[in-house]
């Protein structure tokens, strides 16, 4: 709240006022106010989540947890607010995301917690889980655009139906290979240590356990990457460095989780990847750099059959 001008931090403590004397309404009105002066501050966004929440209005509460997910997930006590918010918009797996970043003395209870309310969520909404659960575990016979929305639209499920629905996705060929990595880092964030047969973009199958995962930025070959190329453009032009973050992000998400397989030198991965975007040629030295150039290749191959379709 210390961003806040001094006008501005009476009218908060006037809205935490409203807010336990639930006048959500006013707080409403007060923190959208304060929102046209400070959009990105996670206090006033907080406050206005938790008047949005009380007046029932789910969905529009969840969106803003999503846009400052890191923030809210970083504070404890913003972190109780989203994941009570994640919990009633039924959003089970984002609400396990929550009890991945909780405390110790906060973990037991809110697992306790989400499982009791999947539990009932099965209970009355048996036909209607059974459908959506379905509907995910074959997103193989649905375009790109559809697998990307089924995958985002998956949070609502309960975690035995989400698992149960990534097992069929993952041996699926016919499931782009960005949308497994999408599955696998949703069950990396909370913390589901599991095993699956995964139809990998060489169109291999791989014995995949979940517990051994990490983020796309904690494997050091790909950070060797952006490391390289932040040196290269981060002062000079940071449009094209943008650009190629970009890139590579979408290269890691092809690659994931096989980073030590695919990449073996990230410095020549850099310049491969910076030549190829500005219209430049690099040429391999070597057997390990001409792999490395396939796997390129490979991507951009990729790419541009997801453009066709």
């Amino acid at each position: 709240m210390s961003e806040l001008q001094k006008n501005d931090q009476v009218i908060f403590m006037s809205a935490k006022e409203d807010l336990a004397d639930q006048r959500y309404q006013q707080v409403l009105n007060k923190t959208e106010h304060l929102l046209n002066k400070y959009p990105d501050s996670i206090a006033v966004n907080d406050l206005h989540a938790v008047a949005l929440f009380y007046l029932k209005r789910y969905e529009e509460a969840k969106a803003i947890i999503l846009a400052f997910q890191e923030s809210f997930f970083n504070q404890p006590d913003y972190l109780k607010d989203a994941f009570k918010i994640f919990l009633k918009s039924n959003s089970f797996m984002l609400a396990r995301e929550a009890v991945a970043a909780a405390k110790t003395d906060l973990h037991d209870a809110w697992t306790h917690e989400v499982e009791q309310t999947e539990s009932a969520y099965r209970t009355d909404n048996s036909a209607k889980l059974q459908q959506a659960s379905r509907h995910f575990a074959h997103i193989g016979a649905l375009s790109v655009a559809e697998q990307v929305q089924a995958v985002q639209s998956s949070v609502t499920l309960p975690l035995k139906e989400y698992v149960r629905a990534a097992r069929a996705i993952m041996s699926d060929p016919f499931v782009w290979q960005v949308v497994k990595t999408q599955v696998l880092l949703q069950l990396v964030r909370i913390d589901l240590k599991y095993r699956f047969d995964m139809v990998w973009l060489d169109g291999k199958t791989y014995t995949i356990r979940t517990g051994e995962l990490k983020p796309l930025d904690q494997y050091e070959s790909f950070v060797g990457i952006l490391q390289a190329i932040e040196k290269q453009f981060a002062t000079d032009d940071p449009i094209k460095l943008e650009l190629l973050e970009k890139e590579l992000f979408t290269q890691g998400n092809y690659i994931y989780p096989f980073f030590d397989k695919v990449i073996t030198d990230s410095q020549f991965w850099a310049k491969a990847i910076i030549a190829r975007s500005f219209g430049d040629m690099i040429k391999p030295d070597n057997d390990q750099e001409q792999l490395m150039l396939s796997w390129i290749t490979k991507i951009y191959d990729e790419e541009i059959k997801i453009d066709l379709i």
